[in-house]
């Protein structure tokens, strides 16, 4: 069995996964609603966090992934769902929201643990394992929330009608390139917690083509 661990940290920064709206956490709520439903997720969550921000979880399916294999008897299959779950942190500012994004896949309904998440996500309850040859591994990377959240702000950013739940400030752009993907590492499979530690460390530093041709030139 293998188990799944990832995140859309893995590919989009926390910086990236950041915005702040007009009016209030419920303008907010209400704007992220629309946008998560068009997309096929749903509120299935609404928690107090620290101080007056509230954080509101939605889930939805992806994909099925069937997986066909030999027991020696015949054939036999199993299917797995695969859907992702969005954790929305809205943190009333003046006239203003703050908003922290974070996304995680789930397998059968569950949601994957992931390594460092935010202090406001909701604690793992358990690792969700896969049988090694399970053909939907690039689907739970990680990858997907990552580009459902840097599409919704896009959206929501263009749309500008300024009014309430309306983009007043977008995310960082940052030169924040990841030199890896840490869960898509050869190694990570088999690496031990501080192993995966020092893999994600490794591949949070930032690639960078001009430092790379620099040292070409010396």
């Amino acid at each position: 069995m293998t188990t799944v661990r990832s995140s859309s940290r893995a590919h989009l920064p926390e910086q990236q996964s950041q915005a702040l709206l007009r009016g209030t956490p419920d303008d907010a709520a209400r704007r992220f609603s629309e946008l998560f439903s068009k997309r096929g997720f749903e509120v299935t969550e609404r928690l107090k966090r620290k101080g007056d921000a509230t954080l509101y979880v939605f889930k939805g399916r992806r994909m099925a992934v069937t997986t066909v294999k030999n027991t020696g008897f015949g054939m036999a299959g199993s299917v797995k769902t695969v859907g992702s779950a969005f954790y929305v942190l809205l943190t009333p500012d003046a006239d203003t929201t703050r908003v922290d994004l974070f996304g995680k896949p789930t397998i059968d309904g569950r949601a994957v643990c992931s390594d460092e998440p935010p202090a406001w996500v909701p604690l793992c309850q358990g690792d969700v394992s896969t049988e090694a040859m399970w053909g939907g591994g690039e689907q739970v990377t990680g990858r997907e929330e990552a580009e459902t959240i840097s599409g919704l702000l896009l959206e929501m950013s263009l749309s500008g009608s300024g009014g309430p739940g309306s983009m007043v400030a977008m995310p960082e752009a940052g030169p924040v390139t990841p030199s890896c993907v840490a869960s898509e590492l050869p190694e990570w499979k088999t690496a031990s917690a501080p192993e995966k530690k020092k893999l994600l460390e490794k591949c949070r530093a930032p690639a960078s083509s001009e430092g790379a041709q620099a040292a070409d030139t010396k």
